[in-house]
């Protein structure tokens, strides 16, 4: 089975995502604030897929994803951002480079996130 971590405040999105893993028989634990994103990555578990919020209390999207990126033992899982915040262009071509996936909550669907925990790539922002 995989497992995938959410990092995201937003519990309509932990839920949604949640919904959609179970579906395809993936386990999924969800991470509401950095603290706990921290305290999680660092546990025993693996994770197969990150999705990261960039606006999550305690410090910003951003610091975790440059934290996940600098850990060897971390640093190769697949992040994709699930974020709501207004990216510029530069922003996203910064993210782009670093990622799996951009994804934007005012209009992904839900068919991209299944597309992307079967293995495949999604249309992204």
């Amino acid at each position: 089975m995989k497992n995938i971590l959410v990092i995201d405040d937003d519990i309509i999105i932990g839920r949604l995502i949640g919904k959609i893993a179970r579906r395809n028989a993936i386990d999924i634990t969800v991470a509401r604030s950095a603290k706990e994103a921290k305290r999680v990555l660092h546990s025993k578990k693996r994770f197969d897929a990150i999705f990261l919020d960039l606006i999550i209390p305690d410090i910003s999207g951003w610091d975790i994803l440059t934290a996940i990126k600098k850990d060897p033992s971390i640093k190769h899982i697949p992040v994709i951002i699930l974020t709501g915040a207004l990216l510029s262009k530069g922003e996203t071509d910064k993210l782009r480079k670093r990622v799996f996936a951009i994804l934007d909550k005012r209009t992904f669907e839900t068919e991209q996130i299944e597309t992307i925990l079967k293995g495949g790539e999604a249309n992204t922002t």
